[in-house]
């Protein structure tokens, strides 16, 4: 054995040398800089590409910075000296719908003009007297609505001067309810948000901070209309602001006046208040979050407590929070935070301060918080030397926002180059098609104009994006950078070797496709706040974390309360000797969290029934299988994945929900179509508590620019479209995971079994003419077999398209620049003989169900009442995306509590017309078999050229060989089944 062991030290060695050897470079390695040495200086090369004019940015509005850039290069100033102020109700013109007058609204003398409904509009006449860029300000009131922020449209001269004026962002007001309110284990939780309502002054500016100072906005002299235009939610317009841009002195010329004046350093002076402890914010977003440091305040070592703010909900532009200090006398003062910033590695974060409604000076337009995986204590200006603020003694409200600010022309130019990566890819597609042959050389260089120094033009402008990241302070050695320095390398790379670029147009879109999220995830810049710190500049800052011992033994404490703290467990735990009802969540802790609070404030007062929450991954079925066999089970499961109810229902471990009397009015909450998934032999075993969908997606300005008049509403019209996309470079979109097979059985009129699920139904000629249907879009119409269509969707590549639900947050929250200019409708269908179009397809999602083994049986149907009921529902969705965003939108299945969610009226009306066609495939033993096979059969006919009738057959003698086996296994009836495809069918 020791023999054997020695022999083995010497490749030991060397696999830990290689280890060491990978590790030092992969931490050492930098962007190679000399990497655009060799290429020539291009000064009079046409970059442009021929379908640039063709291109719908071409047509569409300008970003900000490229509107600003022009403008200052045609030596336009700012105008000086003005302040135009027009009341809210002295419009020159209002649309004929959803505005109306009112008057002494929020306690405010006079009167102002409402805007209730989306796209209702008020134009306003201004007269400039001279030439300049000016700023636009709006002193609104937010009506009640949907909780959402106000989101308006802004035209000059009937024209957006530049696309960010497309939405212009006006956030609420909001406040927490009360203080934290403890379980019965002593572990604190977020207390309830509150709307707090009131007039609120706002200039007009990026919705995504992407620049760093109110919006500018070039008017000459005379007469201009403006016109505001509702987007999203109800709001008064108090009074519209427009003046002469705003010039922020510097810290320097602030500090030199405030010693002229006299003002004195405070002496002796170190205050600290809790960050968590906010007083205002524009977001129920933003919230206090529990940290296990022991150096955050307050911290308890055996419980939970919300000790810190903000973190990775404080991320999206715009958003603000307010504090309130007390000052306990006059004087200069440093401010700074005991701050952690782990979310973006290598890159500061940026945050707008001010200080009782003003910007001090122009350095708090951008304060920066650098980067670190651990707490880092630092005063407004740096550690060595902080701004000193003058403060006169008493209380003042600190705001911090935050703002993406000098990354935005990073941003600009990845943006640009994954534009022009986007049109380069499309001159390709027009020379090689959409399917080239890999192997053959299409002389590209000599079909594409300037093909090499495009390319290397493109890794240049990445380079620069590079160069300009170091500049803030990004760190060399980033992650974050190494996405812009790989593109950056293969353009290169492709420049030197083009005939290897039709074998390689897979990666060059996968990496527009990186690009992309590359921008989407900086632009959410995270940030942890523990405490502020105003201190008097003789007094040094305090250290951000405690010594090695205590971290240590913190770190041994919370091992030793493992042993002992039921981590699963949510909110008040009722012990073994209480009737309680025991509920296992497969779903995050913040959704278990609202679901436990609001069962105790009001299912267990209307009905005395006490409930325990225990969370469980999401997605760990596994948990629920072994727990039912152990006899361990819970008496109700939430977030269970559709598939599973059946499979549990044979083993006789869920109670048929059928047998309540009142069963049908509970599933009359939800379309017939949705409770198929979860009958078995007349039985029904789980409640639908969400529902997927898939919708058709296009751009609105895209096809218009194609001359499409409207959106496709049958599948016919998609093939025909097909072919003007691909004419343009472009595509249509649609997948290929059996899911997508889905609508074209149904719509065709077929089905997935016959004879409760006995024998495959795939070899019925609806079922063979559907498949035909579904693979033509591959082999006849040549669509892309592998595409990410959200970030394909943004450059125009594929302006239309089949995606689900995720799709639609995606769009709505990561995709800002087209706000307005994409639809969702129902998705396309096959006409019947009466013109009707079916639109069939499904969407499980998650449901609910009850254990067998319980005894609470009629408690747990309670529950399930409950909880599937219009107003818990609603009241869940909402409470949800308070805490989560829109991007934890509650898709619910409970129809009525759909509509009362915050859609717009639009989006929702297309959602309910997708609904009226909802239908789910049965879910029937050895269904698994059968999505297997759809796949194999796509793979066969689509990539191995079979015909679809002979990879139909083969699959289907493999569906009926498992379905029999299934059957026999659970003793189910198969007498005359044959494990060859016989049982029936044409």
């Amino acid at each position: 054995m020791v023999r054997t062991f020695r022999k083995q030290i010497p490749k030991l060695l060397l696999v830990v040398i290689a280890v060491a050897l990978f590790t030092w470079w992969f931490y050492s390695r930098k962007a190679d800089y000399t990497a655009l040495a060799d290429i020539p200086q291009y000064s009079d090369v046409d970059t442009q590409s021929i379908l640039a004019g063709e291109d719908i940015k071409s047509k569409l509005e300008p970003s900000y910075l490229k509107y600003i850039k022009q403008m200052k290069g045609e030596g336009k100033q700012d105008a000086e000296n003005v302040n135009i102020v027009i009341q809210g109700a002295d419009y020159a013109a209002v649309s004929d719908f959803g505005v109306s007058k009112q008057d002494s609204i929020g306690g405010r003398a006079g009167t102002a003009l409402v805007q209730n409904d989306e796209n209702s509009w008020a134009e306003y006449t201004l007269d400039i007297p001279r030439d300049g860029f000016y700023q636009i300000g709006m002193t609104y009131y937010a009506i009640p609505g949907k909780r959402a922020s106000i989101l308006r449209s802004l035209q000059i001269d009937g024209k957006y001067p530049f696309f960010q004026a497309k939405m212009i962002d006006f956030k609420r007001m909001w406040k927490e309810a009360g203080e934290p309110w403890k379980d019965n284990q002593g572990n604190e939780f977020n207390p309830r948000q509150e709307e707090v309502m009131g007039w609120q002054f706002q200039e007009f500016q990026d919705a995504e901070s992407k620049v760093s100072e109110p919006l500018r906005f070039y008017l000459t002299q005379g007469k201009h209309t403006i016109r505001l235009t509702v987007i999203r939610e109800p709001a008064a317009i108090g009074e519209i602001h427009v003046f002469s841009p705003d010039k922020l002195p510097s810290y320097a010329d602030v500090h030199k006046q405030d010693l002229q004046q006299g003002r004195q350093e405070s002496k002796d002076k170190l205050l600290k208040f809790q960050a968590e402890q906010a007083v205002l914010k524009s977001d129920p977003t933003l919230r206090r979050i529990e940290d296990r440091n022991p150096a955050s305040e307050p911290y308890d070592s055996n419980k939970s407590v919300q000790n810190v703010f903000g973190g990775s909900g404080w991320r999206k532009g715009g958003q603000w929070a307010e504090w309130e200090i007390d000052v306990p006398a006059s004087g200069l003062y440093n401010i700074g935070a005991r701050y952690s910033n782990p979310y973006l590695n290598g890159i500061p974060v940026q945050r707008k301060v001010s200080i009782d409604g003003k910007i001090p000076f122009a350095e708090m337009n951008a304060v920066s918080f650098d980067y670190g995986s651990g707490w880092q204590i630092a005063g407004f200006g740096g550690k060595e030397q902080p701004y000193e603020f003058y403060l006169e003694q008493g209380k003042h409200r600190i705001r911090m926002e935050m703002q993406i600010g000098s990354l935005g022309e990073v941003f600009e130019i990845v943006q640009q180059v994954t534009q022009h990566m986007s049109l380069l890819q499309r001159e390709i597609y027009l020379v090689t098609g959409t399917n080239p042959d890999p192997n053959r050389d299409y002389e590209l260089k000599k079909s594409i104009p300037n093909l090499i120094p495009r390319l290397n033009l493109m890794a240049k402008d990445l380079q620069d994006g590079m160069m300009l990241l170091y500049s803030l302070g990004v760190e060399e050695d980033s992650s974050q950078v190494s996405t812009l320095g790989m593109a950056c390398d293969q353009l290169l790379d492709l420049a030197k070797k083009p005939e290897t670029i039709t074998a390689r147009l897979d990666q060059f879109s996968d990496k527009q496709a990186e690009l992309g999220t590359w921008m989407t995830s900086l632009t959410g810049q995270g940030l942890l706040l523990d405490y502020f710190i105003v201190k008097s500049p003789d007094q040094p800052w305090p250290d951000a974390n405690i010594g090695w011992a205590a971290q240590s033994w913190n770190s041994v404490n919370d091992f030793l309360l493992s042993f002992r703290k039921d981590y699963g467990g949510i909110g008040n735990r009722y012990s073994e000797q209480d009737k309680v009802l025991n509920v296992w969540v497969a779903r995050g802790r913040e959704w278990a969290n609202i679901i436990k609070r609001m069962t105790d404030e009001e299912f267990t007062p209307q009905t005395g029934i006490k409930v325990n929450i225990n969370v469980i991954p999401a997605g760990a079925m596994h948990l629920l299988m072994l727990s039912s066999t152990a006899g361990m089970a819970p008496d109700v499961a939430l977030g269970v994945q559709a598939d599973i109810p059946i499979d549990y229902a044979v083993r006789n471990a869920v109670v048929n929900l059928g047998e309540f009397p009142d069963y049908n009015e509970i599933a009359g909450r939800f379309r017939p179509g949705a409770l198929i998934p979860y009958q078995f032999n007349n039985g029904h075993y789980a409640l639908p508590e969400n529902q997927n969908f898939s919708m058709l997606f296009y751009r609105k300005d895209i096809l218009q620019q194609l001359g499409v008049k409207k959106a496709p509403e049958t599948w016919q019209d998609i093939m025909d479209l097909i072919p003007l996309l691909q004419q343009n470079g472009m595509d249509f979109y649609y997948g290929h995971s059996p899911d997508d097979f889905t609508p074209f059985l149904f719509q065709n009129g077929g089905e997935y079994y016959r004879e409760n699920g006995k024998y495959s139904a795939l070899d019925t000629p609806e079922a063979l003419k559907a498949m035909k249907m579904w693979t033509d879009l591959f082999t006849n119409y040549k669509i892309n077999k592998k595409a990410d269509f959200y970030n394909r969707f943004r450059t125009g590549e594929m302006p239309i398209g089949i995606a689900d639900y995720s799709t639609y947050i995606l769009l709505s929250t990561a995709a800002p620049e087209l706000t307005g200019w994409w639809e969702m409708k129902p998705m396309p269908g096959i006409p019947g003989k009466d013109g009707t179009i079916n639109r069939s397809t499904g969407g499980a999602a998650q449901t609910a169900v009850i254990f067998k083994d319980t005894k609470m049986k009629n408690e747990a149907w309670e529950y399930l009442k409950w909880w599937t009921s219009a107003d818990v529902q609603e009241q869940f969705g909402s409470e949800l995306e308070s805490v989560l965003g829109v991007e934890a939108r509650w898709n619910t299945a409970n129809v009525e509590a759909l509509k009362r969610l915050p859609w717009s009226s639009q989006d929702i009306h297309s959602v309910l017309q997708q609904w009226d066609w909802f239908k789910e495939r049965e879910i029937v033993l050895g269904a698994y078999f059968t999505t297997r096979h759809i796949t194999n059969m796509w793979n066969e006919i689509v990539l191995n050229g079979k015909t679809v009738r002979e990879a139909v057959e083969d699959g289907i003698k493999e569906i009926n060989k498992e379905l029999r086996k299934k059957r026999e296994e659970f003793g189910l009836d198969v007498e005359g089944q044959e494990g060859d495809g016989k049982g029936g069918g044409s």
